[in-house]
């Protein structure tokens, strides 16, 4: 699984559409022909369908923006690219692209899903033993579950789609939110005993994921239903996970650099060869596989583009210079973070001594490094901190400058004798982490009104990161939950989809009051809890009223 070789496996149907008198020729037997029927004889070829579903996960969130939180209240294009924000809702509407790229990749990965079930079901596949069968048709129904629980935080209520279709189909009908939800869960639930606790295979999906999302699932259900026992069991199958014994928060140093001096634990948690269960870290539940071999072996995507995106641009400054590491990399600031992510959250009353925070974690200080600066004395300056008044007229109408976060980068870059420039990373990811299940677990007892558990919860977090103060009670609402998930899971939790999930005007309020841009609050006039289906979508259902989710009709 490392290395992600795919096998692509395309099936053409050729139908007959050139006359021919030559009889023999058309009574010629093939020496072979491939159906759909007679392709899949063997577990490796339907383990290629479930490395295909891993592959195209891994491809579309480590790459997706709005994945990232874009145009939420964590991030957004700086002001200098602000033609590519998704918050100005002026000009974002039902035919925006966005959103029909997010509907039909998960739609895309459901389709591959009920293809892979279909094949694994069948009786001439050989397999080495019912338990690796079993297995096999789980992960395909993990995607498949995890892509309809996603649908409905987005989208709410879509059409179930739970077998290969094979003719066009004009008349999908829209489930409700809560039974799209449903779906996802017992999806979930019924494939727990086939899902290993963990694996040898990094990457691979283990019974904790499952755990994970019927914990994030329920917590949606019970916000849609208004039913309190639904949290009651997101709070089950997050304690299944958390207290199992098998995962466990990372709080002593860990890895091939544990011994380096000025570093703490959080900061290993995002280094190379670090990220694997295997590797040591009993936090990691699921991972996204990237490594440098494979990235120049498979198609380019089996990488981490994060310095090229996320890092800012210092050398706009005059007297600093270069991509190397002292900056962050090649960074050209597509996505920028919001004053919420770079100083609210980091209140010294809340976040004194802050790990997270530290400079080695968030780098806030810009060193001059040109040695050709200033003119009348070049290198005078190197290593002097740089003036904010020199930052803010470099960054004036551009937004381009803002603090480093080291979990987006590297100080060893791989590959720069061979061609790579700094960047991309090339490590592995994470998809799951058990510090958000710890934090679902957090916001489930506060739902059901236990805000002592959730205080109890979100202070493990706040432990680890040794910050002088720990939340009572008292402190403990959705907003205070928001903001540690903000601070412990920035880049990696899908912002859009915890903003969504949380229901009412959650997501509309904090993109209003915190958005990067001040279009995001004078433009966002309407308010919604769901992403609209896409237009197009709905004028191809001929058959059927796909009906538009509030606040989008019209638009």
């Amino acid at each position: 699984m490392k290395s992600y070789k795919i096998l692509y496996c395309f099936i053409f149907l050729l139908l007959p559409i050139i006359g021919c008198d030559d009889e023999a020729f058309l009574s010629e037997e093939p020496k072979s022909f491939n159906t759909v029927d007679n392709i899949f004889t063997s577990s490796a070829q339907v383990d290629q369908l479930l490395i295909t579903l891993y592959r195209d996960y891994r491809n579309f969130r480590l790459v997706n923006w709005q994945y990232k939180g874009h145009s939420t209240d964590v991030f957004d294009s700086p002001e200098f690219r602000i033609s590519q924000s998704f918050s100005d809702y002026s000009r974002i509407n039902a035919q925006s692209g966005e959103f029909n790229s997010y509907y039909s990749f998960y739609y895309q990965l459901i389709s591959r899903a009920n293809n892979a079930i279909e094949v694994a079901n069948r009786e001439g596949i050989t397999w080495n033993n019912e338990t690796d069968r079993l297995y096999a048709i789980a992960q395909a129904r993990f995607f498949r579950a995890f892509a309809y629980g996603c649908l409905a935080e987005l989208f709410g209520g879509v059409p179930l789609v739970t077998e290969v279709i094979t003719e066009p189909k004009f008349d999908f009908v829209r489930t409700s939110r809560i039974e799209t939800y449903q779906f996802a869960i017992d999806e979930l639930v019924a494939i727990l005993d086939d899902l290993p606790e963990t694996t040898s295979q990094d990457g691979r999906v283990v019974k904790g994921a499952a755990q994970h999302y019927l914990s994030e699932f329920y917590l949606g259900l019970g916000v849609e239903s208004a039913d309190a026992s639904n949290y009651d069991q997101a709070i089950k199958y997050a304690s299944d996970l958390i207290d199992g014994g098998v995962f466990s928060l990372m709080t002593e140093r860990f890895g091939a650099r544990m011994d380096e001096e000025g570093k703490d634990v959080w900061w290993d948690l995002f280094r190379k060869d670090n990220v694997n269960y295997s590797d040591g870290n009993k936090e990691c539940i699921w991972s996204f596989q990237t490594d440098f071999d494979a990235y120049l072996a498979e198609d380019g995507n089996a990488v981490l583009n994060y310095p090229r995106n996320f890092m800012p641009v210092y050398r706009a400054i005059p007297g600093v210079t270069g991509v190397a590491e002292d900056v962050g990399g090649r960074g050209v600031a597509f996505i920028a973070p919001t004053p919420y992510v770079t100083d609210l959250i980091w209140d010294e009353t809340i976040s004194g001594n802050d790990q997270r925070n530290a400079e080695h974690n968030i780098r806030r200080t810009i060193l001059y490094n040109d040695p050709s600066y200033p003119e009348d004395n070049p290198g005078s300056l190197i290593g002097e901190v740089v003036p904010q008044s020199e930052i803010d007229a470099a960054n004036d109408g551009n937004g381009w400058i803002y603090p480093i976060f080291e979990k987006l980068t590297t100080d060893q870059f791989v590959g720069l004798d061979q061609g790579e420039n700094r960047s991309n990373l090339f490590r592995d990811d994470y998809a799951v982490r058990l510090a958000e299940t710890i934090l679902l677990r957090a916001e489930a007892y506060h739902r059901k009104g236990d805000n002592q558990s959730a205080a109890d919860d979100i202070n493990k977090i706040r432990s680890r990161a040794q910050c002088d103060y720990l939340v009572n009670a008292s402190d403990v609402d959705i907003d205070f939950i928001l903001d540690e998930r903000a601070r412990e899971l920035l880049a990696e939790e899908s912002r859009w989809h915890t903003l969504l999930r949380m229901g009412g005007t959650v997501a509309v309020d904090r993109i209003r009051k915190y958005g990067l841009h001040e279009h995001s609050s004078a433009t966002l006039t309407f308010d919604y809890n769901l992403w609209p289906i896409p237009q197009t979508v709905i004028d191809r259902n001929s058959g059927a009223v796909l009906e538009q989710n509030p606040g989008w009709e019209g638009r």
